[in-house]
């Protein structure tokens, strides 16, 4: 079960990386929580770092055991972790928290958390993800393009309950995968789609287009429509402004 273990840490590089060691030692059971006060050298998506100074962010990694997930379903395993962190996010803001695709996580278009999603391979076969959560409870710069948990509320979390939350929402998701209920997934996951059906522009070929997200298809890419076509867009072909 997610969460049942939750090693807590004062400090570390990166609670992915320090996660991978354990794995590699044969130390890591699955649904095992790490959690650091503080973290020096953390990763996000496109190689960006993720820095967090004691009681400025929530950071933690979760390793999941993944290997009844098939490869063509695998996609999947994003969507159900952005649902529950944006879930987290939402048990205490009354502010809507939505998912910028694929997996950042927004209030009134700023963005408030990230995933990285490490997936772990054995002889060819998925074996695992490692699942990194970053969440600002405090506002750390004056970026405009951010927000933290107290700029929504007075009512800052302790992190052990935060992890907790998490933790029992990340487990519902993967009753859900380990299910199959893959609309049901999908269609939650395009109810709290940031922007969708919205006009608005995107960087395509570093030329700005005027569009509407339409959604995700059968591989998670994003469906983007242009001039009444719809297309389908991987990670580093189409970016958006906050």
């Amino acid at each position: 079960m997610i969460g049942q273990k939750i090693i807590l840490l004062d400090e570390v590089d990166s609670t992915n990386n320090y996660t991978a060691k354990l794995l590699n030692e044969g130390k890591m059971a699955h649904g095992t929580v790490i959690l650091a006060e503080k973290q020096t050298a953390g990763r996000g998506q496109r190689g960006s770092l993720w820095h967090s100074a004691s009681g400025k962010q929530f950071t933690c990694s979760v390793y999941t055991a993944t290997a009844f997930l098939s490869v063509e379903r695998y996609w999947y395993l994003n969507l159900a972790v952005a649902l529950a962190v944006r879930e987290t996010i939402q048990a205490f803001i009354l502010e809507k928290a939505v998912i910028k695709w694929p997996n950042d996580i927004l209030v009134n278009d700023k963005k408030i958390a990230g995933i990285l999603i490490e997936t772990q391979w054995n002889s060819g076969n998925i074996m695992g993800a490692i699942i990194g959560v970053g969440i600002n409870l405090q506002r750390e710069s004056d970026l405009s393009s951010s927000c933290s948990l107290v700029d929504f509320t007075d009512n800052n979390p302790e992190i052990l309950e935060m992890a907790r939350q998490l933790s029992s929402l990340l487990e519902l998701q993967f009753e859900r995968l380990r299910s199959g209920n893959w609309n049901e997934i999908l269609q939650d996951y395009h109810a709290m789609l940031w922007k969708k059906d919205v006009l608005m522009d995107a960087r395509i070929e570093n030329d700005w287009e005027e569009g509407y997200i339409r959604g995700i298809d059968g591989i998670g890419n994003l469906l983007f429509e242009v001039n009444g076509e719809e297309r389908s867009f991987g990670l580093k072909e189409i970016a958006f402004a906050y």
